[in-house]
């Protein structure tokens, strides 16, 4: 198989099921045994070639998109496409995580010192009592919208007011905890 397979590479005749049936023979989309036989392997390689994936981690995504298929038992017409379009978006998804993970630990530059470590958990401490002196509705508003980073719209809708009535609260607000801060 080649690094950029696709999914007709790894289901060449996926409607092996409509042949079974168009020779006379009963089929059984959910033939677990004839899919982990026929699949596993394939499944396997592509997860180890074309997404990078570890044997063992493509393994488990193989074994989980499995047991979710097994308990969620969809209803769709091609069995094995199923499953495989269901690998590849986990793949997908493995492949996104591993970049924001990479992402972060390069941004953060390496490991913080004890001191920086013990000046953050002040910082905490600070900003917490802080908010503890505003008001609810304040500390409502600055955790919607700086920490949750939930748009200016959202946060009037919540709130039951205009947009630049909560810009100006929120403004309030910032400057309350300046002051609480300084």
């Amino acid at each position: 198989m080649s690094p950029g397979a696709s999914q007709n590479d790894i289901l060449p005749g996926s409607d092996a099921s409509f042949r079974d049936a168009a020779a006379g023979m009963p089929s059984d989309a959910w033939d677990w045994e004839r899919l982990d036989g026929h699949l596993r392997p394939r499944l396997i390689a592509v997860g180890v070639r074309r997404f990078g994936c570890t044997p063992e981690e493509a393994e488990d995504l193989v074994q989980d998109i499995f047991q979710a298929v097994l308990v969620k038992r969809p209803r769709v017409r091609n069995t094995e496409g199923y499953l495989v379009s269901t690998f590849f978006n986990r793949c997908a998804n493995r492949l996104e995580q591993r970049a924001r993970h990479l992402e972060l630990e390069t941004s953060l530059g390496g490991a913080p010192t004890e001191t920086e470590g013990s000046e953050r958990l002040l910082t905490a401490v600070y900003v917490r009592g802080a908010l503890r002196r505003l008001t609810p509705v304040c500390r409502r508003l600055l955790r919607s919208y700086c920490v949750l980073q939930v748009s200016l719209a959202e946060a009037a809708a919540d709130s039951g007011c205009t947009v630049p009535a909560v810009w100006k609260r929120i403004n309030q607000c910032i400057k309350r905890m300046k002051t609480c801060l300084a």
